[in-house]
């Protein structure tokens, strides 16, 4: 009897030591759209700002990456005065107006349904425009701030339309296009488009936020996953992600692409 009890303890012993050797395989990555409840204003947390407590301001975290922060944020007509901005900023207006009046510069104006970029270090005014009611938009950052070293920033860009639209788009004999638009400190913002072909990401894809211009996007996971995206839609690709990528479209898929610099 003792030595059927000491088998059955050794035994344990063994599984035990054998289970705890054993790790999880690790979850693979896979794309998501943003939601579009939060994207049409719906479901923003109001917060109170330490220095500003008389400025209504929304705000909701969509995404935290690795290297890309995503968030929907909203505030009343406001000018804000800001001396050596921050961080990079890509910025698409969902409702209202911007208005910029650097410190040095002319300035400019930038309407709902545009892209635009506000650089790291920028000093000057930003006017916030909605009348009566409450601007928002989409505002992409990078997790990590990086140290600064240009010196010479003078205002924020507009992603020029007639570059969006894509007429001049050439590809390459592999049915490819890319242009880079801005190369910031910490955000890089490229365009892209590509005639309807079927590839495979087997390198680990680098942390990326998509705006769909046109066309179609189907990614499959390792796992089997598909998930169809379409002309609109803002699309976040996981850092590592790796799978099978479909574009299609009538005659390419055109797709703009937020990364870190």
């Amino acid at each position: 009897m003792r030595i059927i009890v000491l088998i059955i303890l050794v035994n344990s012993i063994l599984l035990n030591g054998i289970s705890c050797q054993v790790k999880e395989a690790p979850v693979t990555p896979s794309p998501f759209l943003l939601d579009k409840s939060t994207l049409s204003g719906v479901g923003l947390q109001k917060i109170d700002l330490k220095n500003e407590p008389e400025k209504i301001f929304h705000q909701k975290r969509l995404v935290r990456g690795d290297e890309l922060s995503v968030y929907v944020v909203s505030t009343q007509s406001w000018v804000n005065k800001i001396e050596d901005y921050s961080f990079d900023e890509y910025i698409y207006m969902l409702h209202g107006e911007s208005v910029t009046r650097p410190e040095h510069g002319t300035g400019q104006t930038f309407y709902t349904g545009q892209h635009f970029f506000a650089p790291k270090g920028y000093t000057g005014e930003w006017e916030i425009k909605a009348g009566d009611n409450l601007h928002y938009e989409l505002s992409v950052i990078s997790t990590h701030r990086k140290k600064a070293t240009n010196k010479n920033v003078q205002d924020y860009k507009l992603l020029a339309p007639s570059v969006l639209s894509g007429v001049d788009i050439t590809f390459d004999e592999s049915g490819n296009f890319n242009q880079t638009l801005v190369t910031g400190e910490e955000l890089t913002i490229t365009l892209y488009a590509e005639t309807p072909q079927l590839k495979n990401i087997t390198e680990p894809y680098k942390e990326s936020l998509l705006y769909i211009q046109s066309g179609q996007l189907t990614l499959t996971s390792n796992t089997g996953e598909a998930l169809t995206y379409y002309t609109g839609d803002f699309v976040f690709i996981p850092k590592g992600y790796t799978g099978s990528w479909l574009s299609e479209g009538l005659s390419m898929l055109k797709y703009l692409t937020i990364t870190a610099s």
